[in-house]
This record gives C-alpha cells, sequence and structure tokens, in this order.
C-alpha cells in the first residue's frame, strides 16, 4: 500500500511540473518570458502560489530547469552520433568517398525539435524568446557541424567559419519555419534535412573543385 501510494505522489506531482511548464510556454506566445509573473502563471495554471514555490523559488528557476533538460537532451543526441562518427578522408576523394546521405546531425536536430516543439518554439521566439539560450544551443551545433565538416573531408581554411555560421543561422531559421508553418504546410523532418543538406553536399563540391582545379579556385576567389 505504501508503494502504490508514494508512486501515486510522485505521477501527480510529475503532472503537476508538467502543467505548470506547459502553461508557461503558453504564456511566452503572450509576452516576454520574464515578465511573467508566479500570480498569473498560477492563475492560469489553476493552482496556488504555494504549489508552485514547492517546485521552483521563481520564474528564473524554472526557465533555468526548462533550459537544462533541453541542453542535457541535445547533449545525450549528440554525444551518440559522436560514437558512430563516419570517418574522414581527403577532399580530393570527394566523388569516390563523400556520402550524399543527409549526416546524423541534422536528423538529430530536427528530430529534437519536433520531440521538444512547445518548448523550442517558445524560447526561440525572437520577440518574448530567451536569446541566451539560443546562444547556448548555437555553441553546440557550431560544433557538431564542424565535425560533420571534418568527416566530409572540408579544410580549415578561410570559409570554414562564414560556412559554420551561416549553416547553423539556417538550421535556426528552418526550425523556426518549419515549427511555426500550420499543419497541412509542416514538412517532414527529412523534407527539411533534405533542404539543409544540400548545402551541405555543394560545400563539399566547391571545396573539391578548388582543390583539383587551379581556374575554378580562382573563379572562386574573384567572387569574393
Amino acid at each position: 500500500m505504501a508503494d502504490n501510494f508514494a508512486a501515486g505522489k510522485t505521477a501527480k506531482s510529475e503532472q503537476t511540473r508538467k502543467r505548470i511548464v506547459h502553461t508557461f510556454l503558453s504564456l511566452i506566445d503572450e509576452k516576454k518570458w520574464d515578465k511573467i509573473t508566479v500570480k498569473e502563471l498560477c492563475a492560469r495554471s489553476e493552482i496556488t502560489r504555494g504549489t508552485f514555490y514547492q517546485y521552483y523559488s521563481d520564474i528564473y528557476e524554472l526557465m533555468e530547469q526548462i533550459q537544462a533538460s533541453l541542453l542535457s537532451d541535445i547533449q545525450t543526441r549528440f554525444a551518440q552520433i559522436q560514437s558512430e562518427s563516419r570517418s574522414g578522408f581527403p577532399i580530393e576523394e570527394f566523388l569516390e568517398k563523400f556520402d550524399y546521405e543527409p549526416p546524423q546531425n541534422l536528423i538529430v536536430w530536427f528530430d529534437f525539435c519536433k520531440d521538444n516543439q512547445d518548448a523550442i518554439r517558445a524560447l526561440l521566439d525572437l520577440q518574448n524568446g530567451d536569446i541566451y539560450f539560443e546562444k547556448k544551443l548555437k555553441h553546440l551545433l557550431i560544433d557538431t557541424i564542424n565535425e560533420m565538416m571534418d568527416t566530409d573531408g572540408l579544410p580549415h581554411d578561410e570559409l570554414r567559419n562564414y560556412f559554420v555560421k551561416a549553416f547553423s543561422e539556417l538550421h535556426f531559421l528552418a526550425a523556426r519555419i518549419w515549427l511555426e508553418s500550420d499543419e497541412s504546410d509542416f514538412l517532414s523532418v527529412s523534407e527539411v534535412v533534405n533542404l539543409l543538406n544540400t548545402m551541405r553536399v555543394g560545400a563539399g563540391y566547391l571545396t573539391f573543385k578548388r582543390n583539383i582545379s587551379p581556374e575554378f579556385a580562382q573563379k572562386i576567389k574573384e567572387l569574393y
């Protein structure tokens, strides 16, 4: 009996915590996250202030715990990719060894966004979300994009920094558009991933051409 009572209490506690988080994320649609008060959160959640303070000391701790959970989730997913990473190769062997299939880090990113879509949509909101959370996510993305580029045989040249920044920004842009689309216009994970993978393939091919053709390299240099 005691075990059943404890299990029921734990389940109820988890449901209350989820209700608080869900309500907080929905309120971000209406106002800046740090302007949300405990009073209005409790009223919308239909809980007492005392219940809220059983779980969080304030709105900032609530946001911190939400972000910590999300960052732990994406770090775990990226770490799994690293343990199963493909072998790199010299860019000169692009035509023979380049894998045109979308790399796992792209799939993981959009699966992560899909699995946590309410939180990601709210926290990445340009008006009411948290820019510091975006910066933390971007740091993790840049690390995994660099690993992807190493695997693809791309050199650490003057163009890499630009590519990494542009590619990481596209991750966020694509996620925002994807998550904000109407359900009827909602692209699948594979469709969005293939769009970004086109840019990755192009970067690999251009680098390959620059390395094997001095004339092509000069043309690219003139473009910049």
